[in-house]
Parts: structure tokens; sequence; C-alpha cells
């Protein structure tokens, strides 16, 4: 049901929406919410989570499970998008370098 979801603002127009009382995260972008991966943007349920004003750092399962699970990184501006990473090559990305990673469900607490 579209009754249950909550949600949290990450920065510009992401925002973290939990379904099910915390069983399942998905990241969301204004305008955005008829997307065919269920309603999230990096294409699965998130995982881990990390952002600041100019980048968000996300680890999807994927829900697709023909697509890799991995670690996407968004531009908050541009909206562009890249990935999926394994964890080693995600902290190659300088974009990622200070942004502090927690849980989903740390996260969600925190924002």
């Amino acid at each position: 049901g579209y009754g249950l979801e909550k949600q949290h603002k990450i920065a510009g127009d992401y925002r973290l929406e939990q379904f099910e009382e915390g069983a399942t995260y998905f990241l969301h972008k204004r305008g955005h919410d008829d997307s065919p991966e269920g309603g999230s943007i990096i294409g699965g349920t998130v995982l881990r989570l990390g952002w600041n004003s100019r980048y968000i750092v996300a680890e999807r399962h994927s829900i697709y499970r023909g697509n890799a699970d991995g670690w996407m990184i968004i531009n908050v501006q541009s909206g562009a998008m890249i990935g999926p990473f394994n964890e080693p090559d995600l902290h190659t990305h300088s974009e990622v370098q200070g942004i502090q990673i927690f849980e989903v469900s740390e996260a969600w607490k925190r924002l």
C-alpha cells in the first residue's frame, strides 16, 4: 500500500523512502517516481547510504537479479549517476572522499 511510505529528504530533489516499517528503503528523485525500477532511481533497494550537499552514494541490492549489486554515485546538481561499483572501486572516486557511510536504518535516523 502506498499509504505506508515515509520519506526523508537527503539533498536536492533526492529523498529516502521507507516501506513496511523499515524493512525496505528506496531512493527517490522528485519527478521520477514513475521509473520502472519499482520507483527506486538506483534500480534497487538501499543497503547503505552516504551524502553531502553535492553527492549521494548508495549501496543497492538490485531488484532485477540480472543487474549487479553495488555502489552508485549520484551528482545531486546534475542528476548524473554512475555505477555500480564494488567497495574498493568506490573509494577510488574523489567524489566520495570524506562522505560518511551509514547503514540505511542509521542514515534514516540522521536525515
